[in-house]
């Protein structure tokens, strides 16, 4: 059985699967286990990735012993459109508006074939209100999604590689305020990500470690796995100008190779700085941070302190978080460069991380729904089932007195001296057995009311998208109805009955249960709708409720205001709905 406070956080990057183990306990997060392994994919070829994330995670996770856990996960920013908008002057409530509308300008797909999401930056007190928009094609999200379905993992955030990164710098370099440059290369890409203080911003770069790679297999003419192995072995970044060559003449065109790629990242890097200066307000860099499976290669830390002038070191995403015991200390911090979106993500955890892009594909959204109704699912079909069993068991009681009292009535015909008080008697019978013959047709349409009762309800409720009903209970002038009052109307019982009061509400043998007349009765609905939603959409509901023709009344109580939290997903709301007369639920016990 997965642990509640056990999780896995998954970066898949463009060619290799990262993976954590954490363990999240009274506010501290500990990582217990980590992984670091190539998919198998060739970055000559556009290839499925499906089945190299199946196959990979599967491996991953048996030989690591997980199963059944919690999980995050980020994507390579290559694969996701990131834009930074600055948003006109509005009223709050208006800000959602806004940003789908910028959504559907910037994105470039039809807004119903990708997964999107957007969080406000820039913090209290800045001048222009600005978003990051992020989204990513449903096809892609969904097939990692299955991956890990498959796994028995619950993805419960899918988080973007580059904006996880702002999360491990902001836990693990809060000291530093002045404006830091993240530059993660990837395999295909690299991302840059500046943070200063409240501000963010991130581009996406089309050059990666692949491309000296390839480089290489063109120089050497080898094939692409041969130069890479020659770029491990090798390679290093040129550093030009004064600087001798290596004795070892392949090593030297390597480094020649590499020098050439990194100066056209540089050009980029650059580009983006004055971009970020000019059009973001932001300042010059005053520490840059080295991630990546490229960001290692011999001197490259060198190459971008000559370049841009700036201090410059490896990123360490665990500085400030605990290590299990178990791990190898030494080994971590040589390969802890890597595992800056794995940090990132472990950190989504908590309740106050910058950085909430949250990309959940609709078919993980559904099971996670789902699940937290299935509790409610269980309730209700166990109070049909003990319904059913009830009016059977009423229906078999009644037919065995039937029988019983049908042979007393033929011995007592069989008496003609007393002829007329058997016809009497007989008489008698009939109409007792006719009002217990009603009774059990009362059981039995209380059976069909209470299914054709919520059936409607949840008719109301599904023709709206982004509503959904929580809790549903009925009250008679107000106050909660109690079905176990027989003999006498009982004092009002909050929550469940003991055993002792619901045994002193039970009738006593002989007595008649007295049914308890009420004049009004109440459906009371709470649940939710998405702070997203106008509130025209309740009164849609509302107004659905009054068309069913089974209340006379349905008024909205209370609703929940997001006016004091802009970052709140549902907001809450009460209705209730009085029966009509006719329509008013039968008490029979």
């Amino acid at each position: 059985m997965a642990s509640p406070n056990k999780f896995v956080a998954i970066d898949l990057g463009s060619s290799t699967l990262k993976l954590g183990v954490f363990q999240y306990s009274q506010g501290s997060l500990t990582l217990l286990d980590y992984s670091i392994t190539d998919m198998g994919l060739d970055p000559n070829k556009e290839q499925d990735r499906y089945p190299f994330i199946t196959e990979t995670l599967h491996r991953v996770l048996a030989e690591k012993g997980i199963k059944s856990e919690q999980a995050f996960c980020s994507i390579s920013g290559q694969f996701v459109f990131t834009r930074f908008v600055k948003l006109p002057p509005v009223a709050p409530d208006q800000i959602d508006q806004m940003v789908v509308f910028e959504a559907q300008q910037n994105v470039p797909f039809p807004i119903n074939e990708v997964v999107w999401d957007y969080q406000l930056l820039g913090g209290k007190g800045a001048k222009d209100t600005e978003a990051v928009i992020v989204a990513v094609k449903s096809d892609l999200i969904e097939q990692a999604s299955l991956a890990f379905s498959m796994q028995q993992l619950s993805l419960t955030k899918v988080d973007v590689a580059p904006l996880a990164l702002v999360n491990a710098y902001r836990y693990n370099y809060a000291d530093n305020t002045e404006c830091a440059l993240i530059i993660d290369i990837g395999a295909k890409s690299t991302s840059l990500v500046f943070i200063e203080g409240s501000k963010v911003f991130c581009r996406i770069i089309p050059i990666g470690g692949h491309m000296i790679s390839q480089n290489i297999s063109n120089e050497f003419q080898e094939p692409y796995i041969a130069a890479e192995l020659l770029k491990k072995g090798k390679g290093f970044v040129g550093l030009g100008g004064a600087y001798a060559d290596p004795e070892d003449q392949a090593a030297a065109r390597i480094s020649k190779i590499a020098r050439s790629v990194f100066s056209r990242l540089h050009a980029e890097i650059s580009r983006s700085i004055s971009f970020y200066r000019n059009q973001q307000s932001g300042t010059a860099p005053k520490i840059i941070l080295l991630a990546g499976g490229a960001a290692a290669m011999p001197y490259a830390d060198l190459f971008f302190k000559e370049k841009l002038n700036t201090h410059v070191e490896l990123f360490n995403p665990f500085k400030n978080m605990g290590i299990a015991p178990s791990i190898d200390r030494n080994k971590l911090a040589a390969e802890a460069y890597l595992l800056g979106a794995v940090s990132g993500l472990g950190l989504r955890v908590m309740d106050d991380v910058p950085m909430e892009i949250n990309l959940v594909p609709t078919s993980a959204a559904e099971k996670l729904k789902k699940k937290g109704q299935m509790p409610y699912l269980i309730g209700a079909v166990f109070v049909w089932f003990l319904l059913f069993a009830l009016a059977v068991g009423a229906h078999f009681i009644k037919l065995a007195v039937v029988s019983s009292e049908a042979d007393q009535m033929k011995q007592d015909l069989s008496n003609k001296e007393a002829l007329t008080a058997a016809i009497e008697k007989s008489s008698k019978t009939v109409s007792k057995e006719g009002q217990r013959t009603g009774a059990v047709l009362r059981v039995l349409n209380q059976r069909d009311y209470w299914p054709s009762l919520l059936e409607q309800v949840i008719k109301s409720s599904t023709l709206y998208t982004g509503l959904w009903v929580t809790q549903l209970d009925i009250t008679a002038n107000g106050k909660p109805v109690d079905f176990l009052a027989m003999s006498q109307v009982a004092a009002p019982i909050k929550g469940k009955p003991t055993p002792s009061q619901a045994k002193a509400l039970r009738p006593k043998p002989g007595e008649k249960a007295v049914i308890v007349q009420q004049d009004t009765f109440e459906l009371n609905l709470r649940g939710f709708y998405e702070a997203s939603q106008p509130f025209s959409l309740l009164n849609d509901f509302r107004r659905s409720l009054e068309d069913s023709k089974l209340f006379e009344k349905v008024e909205i109580i209370s609703r929940e205001s997001s006016d004091n939290n802009d970052a709140q997903i549902a907001l809450q709301f009460y209705i209730k709905a009085v029966f009509k007369a006719e329509n008013k639920p039968d008490l029979l016990p």
